[in-house]
């Protein structure tokens, strides 16, 4: 039985970032981003044509870029570490994803992970629609090496985070681990899930990080699973309340 497509595209603008975001929760291929004058349009013919019908990777794009038959990634939000990990989330966790900012790392690099983290949130709900027929929890683990984390959602309507992964470091890459924290908290927020992720034990923090991004892009695409016609669940609200 063929489902209907799960997918969105978002922008944020403020003053200080400009964010834009294609999701699909199930791979595939990606609708294309909204018209927007922040961000220049491709000066190939070729690709400002492909532009129109779904995501054409930028020119120089960064390592977090992966074209496969099931799956289009390419984010470029400027924070290379902040690219590895969305990568990680959506690989892991089935997505097609493409994520393009201009932020004000002038300053720092907090109000482009936040808006980034929130427009992804805004996105991931947008895509996921009415929240009936799914899963709805998922428990996530992930090693990396000597680092072990693990992630828990729910798909409640009712936001929540509690993030502890234990950083010894103050930045990762170009990355505060403090705003690893808040964007998780901040994705929480925007995506109406309840959220815990945390990491068990580990010597390097790049290895803290990325396990928790795989651990929740495994219990994200646990709960995110549809329960089809027959299957107990199929078109029911999973709430004993009977609402999300």
């Amino acid at each position: 039985m063929s489902m209907s497509a799960r997918t969105a595209v978002v922008s944020r603008v403020t003053n200080e970032t400009k964010i834009q975001v294609s999701i699909s929760l199930d791979g595939g291929v990606l609708p294309p981003y909204e018209p927007s004058t922040h961000f220049a349009a491709p000066e190939d013919p070729k690709d400002a044509e492909a532009a129109k019908k779904g995501i054409v990777p930028e020119k120089g794009s960064s390592h977090a870029t992966q074209f496969t038959p099931t799956q289009q990634i390419t984010i470029t939000t400027g924070i290379g570490f902040l690219d590895h990990m969305l990568h990680a989330l959506a690989k892991h966790s089935g997505w097609s994803l493409a994520v393009r900012a201009k932020g004000d790392l002038y300053i720092d690099d907090h109000h482009t992970t936040e808006d980034t983290f929130l427009a992804l949130g805004t996105a991931f709900t947008k895509a996921l629609g009415p929240r009936q027929s799914l899963t709805r929890f998922g428990r996530g683990d992930a090693p990396l090496d000597e680092a072990l984390s693990w992630a828990v959602i729910d798909l409640s309507s009712r936001p929540w985070a509690v993030i502890d992964l234990g950083f010894k470091r103050e930045k990762i890459g170009d990355l505060s681990t403090e705003m690893i924290t808040h964007g998780l908290q901040s994705f929480a927020q925007a995506a109406d899930v309840t959220l815990h992720v945390g990491c068990t034990y580990g010597d390097n923090d790049h290895h803290r990080a990325e396990a928790a991004f795989k651990a929740l892009a495994v219990a994200m695409r646990i709960a995110c699973t549809r329960r089809v016609a027959g299957e107990v669940g199929a078109g029911d609200i999973v709430s004993t309340k009977g609402v999300l």
